[in-house]
């Protein structure tokens, strides 16, 4: 209804690399939905003048929203929709007689077609940018889903308002868009054509914020919106091979758990550019997987892809692995950085358990079970022990757990080797935020990990278990 195809509302892959992890609900969608339950239960509520919303937090898919009205005066309309008890999206309104304005936005471009697929605009591309794009389905679309709504501000400042989506994550800034506000007044607009007119005011390149002048169907205003940092692209195999002797790693046989993209693609990589074979599981990103495997054998190395669920029956899974893995890399995790409601919360402790706990101890047992003289595996820990940043306790209880299951291991699973490192912050899918903030680079930090792990598989003096802090 509204044209907004953008690929973080629709794919689950695509949305896994982006700063959301997984898909997320049109923000305009939840707010003509608070907007309708708001009409409906109050009919006599009369004309809005101005809305002026903030899109607080992500909704994904699967949540429970609540809507509520915070404030309602004879000038004033505060609600909010909430999810797990936090405000995810902020809404206030004037109530009152609208504007008559005769004014209209000036832009440079036509009328934009609409795509079908985002446009990917680099931040230094945004500024200046100007146009008109055509409502997506018509009014009558957006009033028969939002009877209620479109009552309250009438069904053509719906369809315009349903618009701004499509500018946001279509048009500008595009794919690596997040859609943050929105300040609109209400105007008795002479212009009948169903469009909205858009042109960039502003663009904060340390923020990656953009504003942008709207106007049409009944209203004018600003909406705010953010330019996502890109997915994480990692290095080539034309770009590594150079820092590695081709046989450097040919005895290695390497299941990469979690090896479709991040730091479980840089292993994959570095061990098949040394002469090894690189085996990769992987839970949801086939696709990814099998371009990484592409890539590789392309490049003249060994790799296999297989299918993998850290929350299954390990052994079940392995046993018809035709060459019994030698070293394990455990990069299995879930959605690491999430909203709560408060400091800590059992379930989530669970989830971390389940992966960084659970699985990795079933691995290891299925391994020796296929090769019983033994494997070297890689276990990621974190600084996030030490450091303990906002939102991330459950997180960095479960690693420190981990690293002492690590140490049990070692010392009573006959043959098992185990590397830990508490890694820093890496230029990972997982550790991408808004705006750019430093972070290692994934080769820097898995390169000597890997050659750490190749000669201490022989290195009879090295302890079972070793840690290293940054």
């Amino acid at each position: 209804m509204t044209g907004d195809y953008n690929p973080i509302h629709l794919d689950e892959i695509v949305a896994r690399r982006t700063q959301a992890g997984a898909p997320i609900v049109h923000g305009i969608h939840a707010l003509l939905w608070l907007l309708d339950v708001i009409a409906a239960r109050h009919p006599e509520i009369g004309v809005l003048a101005s809305l002026n919303v903030r899109f607080a937090e992500m909704i994904y898919v699967g949540d429970r929203a609540e809507a509520e009205i915070r404030k309602l005066t004879a000038d004033t309309l505060r609600a909010r929709v909430c999810a797990d008890g936090i405000e995810m999206i902020g809404l206030s309104a004037k109530r009152g007689a609208v504007e008559c304005t005769t004014r209209r936005l000036a832009v440079s471009a036509g009328l934009i077609s609409r795509p079908t697929v985002p446009r990917e605009l680099a931040l230094q591309d945004i500024e200046g940018q100007s146009g008109r794009i055509a409502f997506a389905a018509g009014a009558a679309a957006l009033e028969r889903e939002f009877p209620h709504a479109a009552r309250l501000l009438g069904p053509t400042r719906l369809a315009a308002i349903g618009s701004s989506t499509a500018l946001v994550g279509m048009i500008v800034p595009g794919l690596h868009s997040v859609y943050g506000g929105l300040e609109l007044r209400f105007t008795r607009d002479p212009d009948t054509a169903d469009e909205l007119r858009f042109r960039v005011t502003s663009v904060d390149r340390r923020f990656r914020r953009v504003l942008l002048a709207v106007e049409g169907g009944g209203l004018e205003g600003v909406v705010e919106a953010y330019c996502r940092v890109p997915p994480v692209a990692q290095p080539s195999m034309q770009s590594i091979a150079p820092l590695i002797t081709r046989d450097e790693f040919k005895d290695a046989i390497a299941l990469v758990v979690g090896g479709s993209r991040g730091l479980g693609e840089i292993t994959a990589k570095l061990i098949a550019a040394g002469g090894g074979k690189a085996i990769l599981t992987y839970a949801t990103g086939k696709a990814d997987a099998e371009r990484l495997a592409r890539e590789i054998r392309d490049w003249g190395a060994c790799c296999e892809v297989m299918a993998y669920d850290v929350r299954q029956d390990a052994h079940r899974q392995l046993q018809h692995l035709a060459s019994p893995p030698n070293h394990l890399y455990y990069f299995a995790t879930p959605l690491i950085v999430r909203r709560k409601p408060d400091i800590f919360l059992r379930e989530r402790l669970d989830e971390f358990n389940q992966f960084y706990l659970d699985g990795f101890l079933n691995l290891i047992d299925a391994a020796l079970r296929l090769r019983p003289q033994g494997v070297t595996a890689f276990y990621p820990s974190t600084v996030a022990i030490d450091d303990r940043p906002a939102k991330m306790t459950e997180y960095a209880m479960s690693k420190a757990a981990g690293e002492v299951l690590c140490a049990d291991i070692a010392r009573y699973r006959h043959g098992v080797r185990i590397i830990t490192h508490r890694l820093p912050r890496v230029a990972t899918d997982q550790t991408a935020s808004l705006i750019e903030v430093e972070s290692k680079d994934a080769m820097s930090v898995m390169l000597p990990i890997v050659r750490q792990m190749h000669h201490s598989a022989g290195a009879g003096g090295e302890p079972a278990t070793t840690l290293r802090v940054g």
